[in-house]
């Protein structure tokens, strides 16, 4: 390397506490970059995974899946700035991780070399397309087909296995929330979206949860809640998921391991 990690580091750990963004930490969204610019990796080809920061441009930035991530890659550009040798792609991870380890996460080693495309011609449009719908009474139909395209289309596809799913779902909602601007969704997923817990798991398991689907884009709720989507049910339904999410709810220890372990697949992916 041609540059001090730790000077990056702490540049980052610098900018985490921000009143003005959310719930006052920026470690959630720079969680979500890490992960949504990982999560393009196909095991079958080997093609996307965490080189490259394919975001930095506008076909993959546009994906409806990286809405509001913009935010996170302006609150780093001065980094970039002063450190001009570290990689977009290094940088995006290396932020994830020093945003874990200052909200309580796993503490997960970093390894550099990432390296950022030139352009954009390495884009090839994934068909991650999910269904599912709702009869009158408001009883989710097809939850099946959300939990395959959930397990197979997109998980199966990097080459992760159900426990690592589960893992990486439990530790990384946790953090942040949904904003209606990108989703048609608001609200956090735990009381305390800017610290690491088993909250999510242990809430899934232990609280009744009701569908509502009257959300209208760009429209805030007039009361705060507290909400899963769909995706996030399916842990509960799915058979094969399930005994994962009960031991996460009882034992947050090996969530925090497995979430590191996961998650450092994950951010490693293509490399």
């Amino acid at each position: 390397m041609t540059y001090d990690v730790d000077a990056v580091r702490q540049e980052i750990r610098s900018l985490l506490n921000n009143p003005s963004w959310d719930d006052g930490s920026l470690a959630p969204v720079f969680l979500r970059l890490a992960w949504h610019s990982s999560g393009t990796y196909d095991a079958a080809s080997g093609t996307g995974g965490s080189n490259g920061a394919g975001m930095r441009f506008q076909t993959e930035a546009a994906d409806p899946e990286n809405a509001g991530l913009e935010v996170a890659r302006a609150f780093l550009e001065p980094v970039k700035a002063k450190y001009p040798d570290i990689s977009y792609s290094d940088l995006w991870i290396l932020a994830s991780y020093v945003g874990l380890e200052n909200t309580g996460g796993p503490v997960i080693p970093f390894s550099p070399g990432r390296t950022d495309h030139p352009d954009e011609t390495y884009w090839t449009d994934p068909n991650t397309g999910v269904t599912g719908s709702l009869d009158a009474d408001g009883t989710v139909i097809g939850w099946e087909g959300l939990s395959h395209h959930v397990r197979n289309e997109v998980f199966y596809r990097m080459g992760f296995n159900d426990q690592e799913i589960v893992a990486l779902l439990c530790g990384g909602h946790v953090y942040g929330r949904c904003h209606p601007n990108a989703s048609g969704y608001a609200g956090p997923w735990v009381e305390n979206p800017t610290e690491f817990s088993n909250e999510y798991a242990a809430d899934m398991i232990e609280d009744e949860w009701t569908l509502f689907v009257n959300k209208v884009h760009g429209r805030i709720d007039d009361e705060p809640n507290q909400m899963m989507l769909l995706s996030d049910m399916i842990l509960v339904w799915d058979p094969e998921f399930r005994p994962y999410l009960e031991v996460y709810a009882d034992d947050e220890a090996k969530l925090k391991d497995d979430f590191g372990a996961a998650f450092k697949k994950l951010t490693e992916l293509g490399c």
